[in-house]
């Protein structure tokens, strides 16, 4: 029941910036500046030349997104696996994916609210994969003008990826700064693997229930040292701290919050990332925090005996 409790909690979390009559802007990069947008356009033409089919095929998923929709099981369709099955592989796809958002009207729009919800941040979130440095226009324009929780995720996630220094600096801003954008650029930020994003992330303070366990879960994905030995996930010399910032955050969590169930997502966190000095720092934690010496022992163990560990 908890648990139950927790996931409608999210989902309140996540709609909060939609609009319920699905009138809002479609993905709105207004602030997009002339030369910016011109240079976007020309990357657009100039992938559509080299793969029409690609463009055709999200066309295609686009048309049907409302058919989708009425198809759905849960809430959402998940629209970025769909986008990105039918772009892999192909140069230019960042640039067929993000058509949509840059010139909507040249396309037939679903007018489901959730099916306009699941296409915008499903297009965003499998363009961002590509790691395309000319989209990145586009995801700092969503950023500054959108409103709805899932586009921004997935802009904030797409930029990280890319993680540029400035664009790390804007995400960690944005990750810091208390307002109606802070939760969905947390809740992405975990793709962004740089030390400034680790470092932002571990400074945010004072969120609880879901927004605490998004916190964790972005500190987990970006401190996972399986994702982080992938090529190019990271800058090698990054990597240390990265996983030591992610670590520390998630037991500082553990050790101040109040509630069970982000203590527990704590807990998971700091299996997940796996620093090796982590078991000493929970030893240290003992002397500190009494009154969690039960739980601390609990967490020792998971972390001593995890068999998914990489050391």
């Amino acid at each position: 029941m908890r648990r139950l409790t927790l996931v409608a909690a999210m989902f309140l979390l996540a709609a909060s910036g939609a609009r319920a009559d699905g009138s809002d802007a479609f993905a709105s990069v207004s602030s997009l500046d002339a030369a910016s947008r011109a240079r976007v356009e020309s990357s657009i033409a100039q992938a559509r030349a080299r793969e029409p089919g690609t463009f055709d095929a999200v066309r295609s998923v686009v048309t049907h997104a409302d058919e989708l929709d009425q198809k759905k099981q849960g809430r959402f369709v998940a629209m970025a696996p769909i986008l990105r099955g039918v772009a892999r592989g192909h140069a230019g796809a960042a640039m067929a994916l993000l058509e949509p958002i840059v010139a909507p009207e040249r396309f037939t729009l679903p007018t489901r609210p959730s099916a306009r919800v699941a296409l915008r941040s499903g297009l965003i979130e499998a363009a961002g994969d590509q790691k395309d440095p000319s989209a990145a226009p586009v995801y700092r324009a969503i950023l500054v003008t959108g409103s709805e929780f899932y586009e921004l995720r997935a802009a904030a996630a797409a930029l990280g990826k890319i993680g540029n220094d400035a664009d790390v600096a804007l995400l960690a801003r944005l990750a810091t700064t208390p307002g109606p954008k802070q939760d969905a650029v947390i809740a992405g930020l975990g793709s962004c693997r740089r030390i400034g994003a680790a470092r932002a992330l571990a400074s945010v303070r004072g969120k609880s229930g879901m927004a605490a366990i998004q916190l964790l879960r972005s500190l987990s994905a970006m401190g996972s040292p399986w994702a982080l030995a992938l090529r190019d996930a990271a800058p090698a010399a990054e990597i240390p701290a990265i996983r030591e910032t992610t670590a520390r955050a998630a037991l500082a969590i553990f050790l101040t919050t109040q509630e069970d169930d982000v203590r527990s997502e704590a807990a998971t966190a700091l299996v997940v990332i796996d620093h090796p000095d982590a078991l000493q720092w929970v030893a240290a934690a003992k002397s500190s925090s009494p009154n969690l010496a039960s739980a601390l022992d609990t967490l020792a163990a998971r972390l001593a005996h995890d068999a998914t560990r990489t050391r």
